[in-house]
């Protein structure tokens, strides 16, 4: 499906810095950023633990509805780390 969207000079720059030090193409990397958004909204956590979730860098936390997003990434950087 095509979807075209206007983008300011800056972030299109941004974007084809990212893809080219990433080797990823520009629908990649916005599919990626979708997936993100997505899952924030879903999970309400902070985007930065969502990425890290995405990229599959720390392993899937379980964690209760009411902990905080930091607290949760730092348990798994204990866990990762503690071995």
């Amino acid at each position: 499906m095509t979807i075209s969207a206007r983008l300011d000079r800056k972030t299109v720059a941004a974007l084809e810095r990212f893809c080219r030090v990433n080797a990823i193409t520009k629908t990649e990397a916005i599919e990626r950023g979708v997936a993100v958004l997505l899952a924030q909204a879903q999970e309400q956590s902070h985007p930065a633990f969502i990425a890290y979730q995405q990229l599959k860098l720390v392993p899937e936390a379980s964690r209760s509805s009411n902990q905080r997003s930091s607290d949760a990434m730092r348990e798994a950087i204990r866990a990762k780390y503690s071995r």
